[in-house]
C-alpha cells in the first residue's frame, strides 16, 4: 500500500521507507499508512538507510511486494547471495549453496538421531508410567525432555547464509511438536494446557542456533533465514491470526 502511493512520488520514497522502518523497529503509529504497527525490533530495522529509486524501480518493488511470500523457501536466499557474489570472490570465500537434501543427510546422524533416541526412551518410560496410573510422573518426565530439547544449542562453524542451521531448526521444531503434543495429552487442567500452548522463553527459537562466518552479508542473510523459518513454523502451528509476542524479532548477535 505504501509503495503504491510512492510510484509517482520517487522524491518521497527514501523518507517514507526510512520512517516506516523506524516505526517497525520501535512500534507505534505509522502516519502514511494511518495504522499502528507491531514492534519488530531485532537488528533488521536498526539501520534505516533506504536507497533512492526512480519510478520504474519503485514499480518493480511494488509488483514484488504484492506477491504472497508466506510460503517462500528461506534457503533460497543462499542461492541469491551466491549469484550476487563476484566469481573471484566466490572462490576465495568458498561460498557454495548446499541443497537441502544434502543438509538433511548431515543433520540426521549428527543432530536428530541422538535427540530422537533420547525422546524414544522417554516416551517408552512415560507409557509404562501411564499404564501404572502414574500420569503426573509421566508428565514430569516429558517436561524434563522438553527442557533439555529447548536448551540444545547447534553450532555451524562455517554457516554461510544459514541453510544448515535453518534445516536443523525445522527438524528440531518438528520433534518439539511431538513432545508438546504428548505433554498436552497428559495435562489434566486447562491451565496446564495453556502452558503448553503459550510457552514463553522455554521453546526452540533462533537463539538456539549459532554460526561463525567471515562474510558480513552472509551473516545478515543467515539471521533473516532463521527468523523467516521460525515465523513460518509459528503461523503453521498457531494459525495466521495469532501474532507472536512483541518484539517480533530479537537480535541474535
Amino acid at each position: 500500500e505504501l509503495l503504491e502511493g510512492l510510484k509517482d512520488r520517487p522524491d518521497a520514497f527514501v523518507p517514507a521507507l526510512e520512517n516506516l522502518w523506524k516505526v517497525m523497529d520501535e512500534g507505534g503509529y505509522e502516519p502514511r499508512m494511518m495504522t499502528p504497527l507491531k514492534r519488530f525490533n531485532g537488528s533488521l530495522f536498526k539501520r534505516r538507510t533506504a536507497l533512492p529509486l526512480d519510478g520504474e524501480g519503485i514499480h518493480e518493488l511494488w509488483v514484488a511486494a504484492k506477491r504472497t511470500w508466506a510460503d517462500v523457501e528461506p534457503a533460497i536466499f543462499g542461492t541469491l547471495l551466491e549469484r550476487a557474489l563476484d566469481p573471484r570472490e566466490r572462490s576465495k570465500l568458498g561460498a557454495h549453496y548446499t541443497p537441502r537434501a544434502y543438509v538433511e543427510r548431515l543433520i540426521a546422524p549428527t543432530i536428530m538421531e541422538p535427540l530422537r533416541a533420547d525422546w524414544d526412551g522417554v516416551r517408552t518410560a512415560a507409557a509404562s508410567l501411564i499404564d501404572d496410573g502414574k500420569t503426573a510422573s509421566a508428565s514430569l518426565l516429558v517436561e524434563q525432555v522438553h527442557t533439555r530439547l529447548a536448551g540444545t544449542k547447534v553450532l555451524d562453524p562455517a554457516c554461510g547464509t544459514g541453510n544448515f542451521l535453518y534445516v536443523a531448526m525445522a527438524r528440531m521444531k518438528e520433534l518439539e511438536g511431538e513432545v508438546l503434543d504428548l505433554l498436552e495429552e497428559l495435562s489434566s487442567s486447562d491451565t496446564e494446557k495453556q502452558y503448553v500452548a503459550d510457552l514463553t522463553g522455554h521453546t526452540i527459537t533462533p537463539d538456539n542456533f549459532l554460526g561463525l562466518e567471515i562474510n558480513p552479508r552472509a551473516v545478515e542473510i543467515a539471521q533473516l533465514v532463521l527468523w523467516i523459518g521460525y515465523l513460518q513454523w509459528h503461523f503453521r502451528v498457531n494459525g495466521q491470526e495469532r501474532v507472536p509476542n512483541e518484539p517480533i524479532l530479537t537480535s541474535l548477535r
